[in-house]
């Protein structure tokens, strides 16, 4: 047996026995350590006690959490020992015997009793009560808020639960219910999240969360270190994530988990905000049609992240793993904005770099009886080059967050939340410039969301959220073109048209006119079950979603000239195209098992949606954690969908121009073209909504000296929207002059020549086909307490092979005026992507001087991509009649189609040598909250050159800096 002897007699305990229990122990910081620790603090700072226990009995005991100040030795026996397993006996002399329970008395004490009643009191260090503290209990999927005077309170089914605490400006906490022995006064302290504790954290945490199985969550002081402008600057954070150039000039889309940059990924990925889904389903600022290209919206291709600002955001949680069925409409992971919601000073913050400026402004107000009104405004310039103007992005945000009690007395809270965004993008056209190239694409976004959550007797906890967006959208094109004249094509029918020509310079403009809306409608309940070793969540919800653009459409004005024989796209009503629905149930039940020193966990989930009101889809989500001690090993799988854009299912009609004869003088009077226009109008009733199928499988290790994960997991993306190419066979008619006078158009008459000529049109199919294999690893040493020193290590590797299942189509060699041309059909090869990435991260926090430092060095281990199973012959042709031969496996590579043989350098491998970044961060806060923080991303920098592609090339990104400047006016601490 082990004994520890505190070299005291039996006798001196005697005497000093009653004050001995009321001695007190000083805390001197915040630290979790086991029984045994606890029985060593007690000896170093008193003598009076002799504990005798069996070797090794506390080896699977829960650890204790001690916070910093003064503990009665009493207490914090009882925090050390509440886990109940043991018998205590204590002497008249203090010495204490300790022996493990019965099996009979293991059994008695599993049995919980049926409720627990929980009251507690939050205060900030000076002992004033905080208010709107959001207290969860997540294994619960509940929450409440305390009051006016820091109170709240729960009805819990047994204390074996863990409750966090968040509030503005305060460092969230975590409490064990199970190592407090009074349940009904529980104080809690929160301390201001400053630079001046003794750790903060400012990479991304992976985390355990109900909504997915691998899920990073990046907090408020995370958010500050990189200095984000945008959501797209917090998910560099993200293992396999670079920290890009600042640059919002150009469009920024969330892709997770893929080696290969793709819409079908940035699409498939979820943005919600407060539980409300930011939905792009219904943009269709295409410049044209036929190709879905955006120009500077992005069409089909998921949210624009330059549009989530963070001036009043408390954390994004990013789902990288199998979501919650209560997610849908997605296919590559989710990210959840979490709003601030509390009282607040005025927080005043402005990023500046060389291209990039950024302010904003927040507050949170506490309005008494009225709840609290939390608002934020950001205004963001750049433009594209810290020598030129041409490039310029602009926008503004305002946002608005009112918590309300609804009825005194009943514990419901309610959200009201509304956004208004707008933003400017596109090309200026500078006076020095000779060719026109101008560029305005503005957008106007309101949203109102309406949530929260109240208890009812037959249900359970009644969570709702409704959302409504309408946006405004105005995209401008005008082109100056110099290398006319052109045949004037204004027909929005097929024929054949006579027509004149345009000047020798002119302007052609493209007009986009857009409003999408759309309301998103979720009510779901939760009720909880417990059966002495188990306990069941139970989950069920409905939601519907409506999608629709009354926008006025597309107009083509000015002169519409033919050129290069490619498929225009002209006019579009989008009023007249139908909206989008989508209704959905789900159902998860989460069952959770507790032992000794052991908890597993099961996630049941499956979801039903009626995709465009044809579409009846079934996903099963399901997961499985099993922990021991430090040790957790898990599995999960799951499907989900993502159903096609608007601008997919009615692309709108394709303008195929033609000439057919040119009559081109130098009197403008007796000019003449003939043109020909088809109108080809494609119908994608048969695209079907993308499919997702993710297998993943890891461990998680949390020794005393570091925390340690690792994922590997499987996503297949299939049924992916591409454009695939079709040819059409048009007639062409041969026309001659009959007769030419001066100063007028001649006469023509066709010579009853007819021949066709090919042209291709892009047909929108779900072709598109992505398997990745991949691991994620995040590794964190234990601080180095002496120096306040951490390390973080995050590394991704990717693999990703993308399929086209279409096909191309390309001439074949000819000669100019050779009417035997052929048409080569051929297949797309393989794609496969290998991407290997990881980051190591020094950070330095100095309390007493409320400075942090961060150093990350990137580091680039492989990135390549090559072409598998490719042939450079094709599988069938059209001849000039448009007949389609397939051409036998064994002849493809026959003499007589060496003219349909591609370049044999079509196919080429890329791959890029290891290289590195390194990143510099810097924060420093005064006492009364303010900071000011720098960057200098890729520094030190010296340009280096790396063999690439047969050339010495530049791979590093150039230096770029910036610096920050976060003001707190009205704040308590300078009062």
């Amino acid at each position: 047996m082990r004994i520890f002897i505190f070299f005291f007699c039996a006798t001196m305990f005697g005497s000093n026995h009653v004050s001995s229990q009321n001695a007190e122990i000083n805390i001197n910081e915040d630290k979790v350590v086991t029984v045994d620790e606890v029985f060593k603090i007690i000896k170093a700072q008193s003598s009076d006690y002799m504990f005798i226990y069996p070797e090794k009995l506390f080896e699977s005991f829960p650890k204790v959490q001690l916070k910093k100040g003064i503990i009665k030795v009493d207490k914090l026996l009882d925090l050390a020992l509440s886990n109940g397993n043991v018998n205590i006996t204590i002497t008249e002399n203090n010495i204490i015997l300790i022996k493990e329970k019965s099996k009979n008395e293991k059994r008695t004490r599993k049995v919980f009793n049926d409720k627990v009643d929980i009251k507690g009191h939050v205060f900030d260090v000076n002992q004033q009560p905080l208010a709107d503290v959001n207290v969860i209990i997540s294994d619960l999927n509940i929450g409440t808020f305390t009051n006016i005077d820091g109170a709240f309170s729960m009805e819990l089914p047994h204390k074996n639960f863990h409750i966090k605490l968040s509030l503005i400006g305060y460092k969230a906490e975590e409490v064990d219910l199970a190592s407090i022995s009074d349940l009904s006064n529980i104080t809690i302290t929160l301390k201001e999240d400053l630079l001046s504790l003794d750790a903060v954290v400012v990479t991304a945490k992976k985390t355990e969360s109900r909504e997915g199985t691998s899920t990073y969550k990046i907090e408020s002081q995370a958010i500050k270190q990189v200095q984000a402008m945008n959501l797209s600057d917090v998910l560099s954070l993200l293992p396999g994530n670079k920290t890009e150039q600042v640059n919002l000039t150009d469009p920024k889309q969330a892709s997770i988990r893929s080696a290969v940059t793709s819409d079908a990924n940035s699409f498939g990925t979820a943005i919600i905000i407060d539980g409300a889904a930011i939905s792009t389903d219904a943009n269709m600022q295409t410049k044209n049609s036929s190709s879905l290209d955006g120009g500077k919206s992005v069409v089909a291709g998921g949210v624009d992240l330059r549009s989530i600002t963070l001036a009043n955001v408390e954390s994004v949680e990013v789902i990288a793993g199998v979501a919650s069925p209560k997610y849908g409409n997605l296919s590559s992971g989710g990210v959840l904005v979490k709003s601030k919601v509390g009282k607040s000073p005025y927080i005043v913050s402005a990023n500046v770099s060389s291209t990039n400026y950024q302010t904003s402004v927040a507050k949170g107000y506490e309005l008494n009886d009225y709840g609290v009104l939390n608002s934020d405004f950001s205004f963001a310039y750049s433009s594209g080059s810290p020598t030129e103007r041409k490039l310029f992005y602009k926008s503004f945000n305002l946002g608005l967050r009112w918590k309300l009690p609804v009825f005194e007395g009943l514990d419901w809270n309610h959200f009201t939340a509304l956004r208004i965004g707008h933003s400017d993008d596109g090309n200026r056209h500078e006076p020095e410039e000779v060719y026109k190239n101008e560029a305005d694409v503005k957008s106007t976004s309101y949203q109102l969301s309406l949530s929260g959550d109240f208890p009812s007797s037959v249900l359970g906890k009644i969570n709702y959220n409704f959302s409504g967006s309408l946006v405004n959208q105005h995209s401008f094109y005008d082109t100056y073109v110099l290398d006319g004249p052109y045949p004037i094509i204004e027909s929005l029918e097929s024929g054949t048209y006579s027509t004149v020509y345009t000047p020798n310079a002119f302007d052609q403009i493209r007009d986009i006119k857009g409003q999408p809306v759309n309301f998103n409608g979720m009510v779901n309940a939760s009720q909880y079950l417990h059966l002495e070793h188990f306990d069941f969540n139970f989950e069920t919800g409905i939601q519907y979603t409506f999608d629709d653009n009354t926008g006025s459409g597309r107009v083509a004005t000015g002169n519409i000239a033919h050129s290069q024989d490619i498929a225009g796209s002209r006019s579009t009503t989008f009023e007249k195209i139908p909206a989008s629905k989508t209704f959905s149930a789900y159902h998860q039940t989460v069952i959770k098992r507790y032992g000794e020193s052991s908890k597993q966990q099961l996630n049941l989930g499956i979801r039903y949606d009626n995709m465009l009101e044809r579409y009846n889809l079934w996903s099963p989500r399901m997961s499985f954690s099993t922990k021991h001690n430090n040790f957790t090993a898990r599995a999960a799988w799951g499907v989900s969908y993502k159903a096609p854009a608007m601008a997919q299912l009615y692309p709108g009609k394709s303008y195929i121009d033609y000439i057919n004869f040119q009559y081109y003088a130098n009197n403008p009077d007796e000019r003449l073209a003939v043109v020909t226009t088809y109108v080809y109008q494609p119908t994608n009733e048969h695209l079907k909504p993308n499919y997702s199928d993710l297998k993943e499988v890891g461990f998680d290790w949390s020794p005393d000296f570091m925390n340690f994960n690792f994922t590997y997991f499987k996503k297949d993306l299939r049924r992916g929207i591409n454009t695939t190419p079709e040819l059409l066979l048009l007639p062409k008619t041969v026309y001659e002059v009959v007769s030419a006078e001066e100063g007028v158009q001649p006469i023509i008459e066709p010579t009853g020549e007819v021949y066709n000529i090919p042209r291709t049109v892009n047909v929108m199919k779900n072709n598109y086909y992505e398997s990745t294999n991949g691991i994620e690893v995040t590794l964190n040493p234990k601080r180095i307490k002496e120096t306040n020193t951490e390390f973080n290590f995050r590394y991704s590797y990717l693999e990703s092979v993308v399929t086209d299942k279409g096909y191309s189509i390309d001439k074949s060699a000819y000669v100019i005026g050779d009417n035997s041309v052929r048409y080569g059909v051929y297949e797309n090869a393989l794609n496969k992507a290998i991407r290997s990435f990881g980051t190591l991260t020094l950070i330095q926090h100095i309390p007493s001087l409320r400075f942090v430092l961060t150093l990350s060095a990137e580091l680039n281990f492989k990135e390549s991509t090559k072409y598998i199973g490719t042939s450079l012959y094709p599988f069938a042709y059209y001849d000039t009649d448009g007949n389609y031969i397939e051409i036998p496996e064994e002849n493809r590579t026959n003499p007589e189609f060496a003219d349909l043989k591609k370049d044999e350098n079509t196919y080429t491998t890329v791959g890029t040598p290891f290289y590195s970044n390194f990143n510099l961060q810097i924060r420093k806060e005064t006492k009364q909250g303010h900071s000011f923080s720098f960057y200098a991303n890729n520094a030190p920098w010296y340009n280096p050159t790396y063999n690439y592609l047969g050339n010495r090339r530049k791979l590093n990104n150039k230096l770029s800096v910036g610096f920050n400047i976060t003001i707190l006016i009205n704040n308590k601490s300078n009062q």
